[in-house]
């Protein structure tokens, strides 16, 4: 008998500590980085104007600076290779997105904003979810927030084109700009 329950607590014991294997929390600085790759992006595909009265403005009534609340789930699926994020992306609106970070470090955001996030994506505008699931992940959470410029500085912008480029392969930006860039890249 005691033999079968110390087989039995082995197993469960085997389990738990294989799902714990399966996930991890996120660090600081992984948030940092999403944070920042999600402003890239949003500067390289200069959406950054349609955050104009979006947020809390931390700027001046003049220039307007959008505080804007970002959801991060602290726990990164190692086996599935994604973690997850809530946040406006404007012009779509509000989003659930998928993050990848790859065995160096380098972080990718799921999607492409061309496509406008569509229900068939895994990356989707949260208006084809279940408010109720939204409002959880919401709660659950960590709560953070991200500020996007209205009208960045042209240095503001080169820096988040070559970060985006670096992170995703491919600047919106120089693609739409590749007159003054020189060549389409």
């Amino acid at each position: 008998m005691n033999r079968f329950l110390l087989i039995a607590l082995f197993c469960v014991l085997s389990v738990g500590s294989a799902f714990a294997g399966d996930q991890r929390r996120l660090s600081s600085v992984e948030i940092t980085e999403l944070k920042q790759a999600i402003c890239d992006e949003i500067y390289d595909y200069g959406y950054f104007g349609e955050f104009y009265q979006i947020g809390e403005n931390v700027g001046t009534p003049q220039h307007w600076v959008a505080r804007v609340r970002v959801y991060i789930d602290p726990v990164y699926r190692s086996a599935d290779e994604h973690g997850q994020v809530i946040y406006k992306l404007m012009p779509f609106g509000q989003i659930y997105r998928l993050f990848f970070i790859d065995k160096g470090g380098k972080l990718t955001l799921d999607g492409n904003p061309q496509n406008r996030f569509p229900i068939t994506q895994p990356s989707r505008q949260t208006v084809y979810m279940d408010e109720e699931d939204v409002r959880q992940d919401e709660q659950a959470w960590v709560k953070s927030s991200f500020t996007i410029d209205t009208e960045p500085s042209s240095d503001m912008i080169r820096s988040a084109v070559q970060r985006q480029k670096i992170r995703a392969g491919f600047s919106e930006w120089e693609y739409k700009h590749a007159d003054q860039v020189g060549s389409k890249k």
